[in-house]
Formats: C-alpha cells, structure tokens, sequence
C-alpha cells in the first residue's frame, strides 16, 4: 500500500524549487520587498495575482533535503489520492505517519513547512491588502478631484443659464414698456385726430378715428401710386 503511495505522489512530483531556487534560509523579512510592481498600476490595468506555485517558487522556505521531496503539499496529495480517500481519520493518520517515517521525514519538519507555507500566503494577503489601500486612497483622491472639476464646470453652466433666463425676462420687461408707451402714443394721436374732425369729442369714437386715419393713409398711397 505505502508502496503505491509513493509511486502516486512521486509521479506528480512535489511543488518544490531547486537548490540554486531555494537556498536554506528563512523567510523574507519583508516579503512585500521581493515582489515587483508595489506600485499602484497605471489606469484601467487589473492587477493580476501570483499564483501559489508562483509564490512558492519565489519565496526561500527553510526545509530538510527530506522535507524538500516530502513538503506538506505532498502529504496534501497523498490525503487526496484514491488510495486513502476510504479511510477514517485515524485510519490516515497512522498511514501517513509510516509513509513519513518510511522516507526518513519527521513530522515536525513536515509541520514547519506547513507553517511557512501558510505564514507566506498570509503575508502576501496582507501585501496586496496594502495594494488595494493604495489603489483605493489614489483613486478616491482623483475622484474627488474629478467630482470638484465637474462641480466648478457644472456651476459655470448653471450661471450662463440663468443669465441666459434673466436676460430674456429683461427682453420682454423692455417689450412690455415699450408696448404700454406705444398705447399712450396712439390715445395721443387719437385724440389729437379727433379734434382734427370735430369740435366735441364725445362725437368721435377712438375706433373711428383709427378708421379714418387708415382710409385717408389708403387714399395717399393710392395717389403717390398714379
């Protein structure tokens, strides 16, 4: 049984970096350091994230040369393998630890390497937390700003507007008061015709004297015309 495990996980292989990849250091103290492109990316760019075979290829996890072949990624696929799938959790826990003990790897090493796996998928987290805060803090900056700029334009617009609106209110004030000047001129020329036609006038209507104005204005048309 342990027999096919081995060859089931060995046939995938572990995730792992080589020896020139990975030398036997600790974890980065800063890892957000060792990834390129902190930087806010330019707009309307999607930020694409690592992939964890990505992340652990370029991270330096401190393991065992046993631990380099037997890294709990491993034992993650020895626990998914069909061999093993059946079996109560005691059942698993006992074959795992003769496989482990089979390939000369103690299980606290295997542990350690669980723990900085998951220590470097965290502080990534935590780096493109940071990402994001810087993203979000730029791009709320420039809309406020654009907000602002939109508001001044706005305000610009609203004022020709309303200039526009009072100007026509002044146009037909004008035209009122010139309307009103143009009725008191024609009572004026009303009157002065009718005195013109009879002495009393209470014996000529305005509407007659209009009427006569324009028959005599007809007349005069009609001779400069001959």
């Amino acid at each position: 049984m342990f027999k096919r495990l081995f060859e089931t996980s060995s046939g995938q292989g572990p995730v792992r970096a080589s020896s020139e990849e990975r030398p036997a250091m600790g974890l980065p103290a800063s890892p957000t350091s060792d990834w390129a492109g902190n930087e806010p990316p330019p707009n309307n760019v999607t930020t694409k994230m690592s992939t964890f075979d990505e992340l652990y290829r370029k991270s330096t996890l401190k393991s065992t040369a046993a631990v380099a072949e037997w890294n709990i990624l491993k034992v993650a696929e020895m626990l998914d393998s069909e061999h093993l799938r059946g079996l109560s959790p005691a059942s698993k826990h006992s074959a795992l630890l003769m496989a482990l003990e089979a390939a000369g790897v103690a299980v606290e090493d295997v542990l350690q390497d669980a723990v900085q796996r998951q220590r470097l998928l965290n502080d990534y987290e935590e780096s493109q937390q940071e990402r994001l805060l810087e993203i979000e803090t730029v791009k709320l900056r420039e809309n406020e700003r654009l907000a602002a700029e939109m508001e001044a334009v706005s305000a610009q617009y609203r004022s020709r507007i309303a200039a526009g609106a009072a100007e026509i209110d002044r146009q037909r004030e004008t035209l009122r008061d010139w309307q009103e000047q143009k009725e008191r001129e024609q009572r004026r020329i009303a009157e002065a015709a009718s005195a013109c036609v009879s002495a009393d006038p209470a014996t000529s209507s305005e509407a007659s004297i209009t009427r006569l104005l324009e028959k005599n204005a007809s007349v005069s048309r009609y001779r400069e015309s001959a």
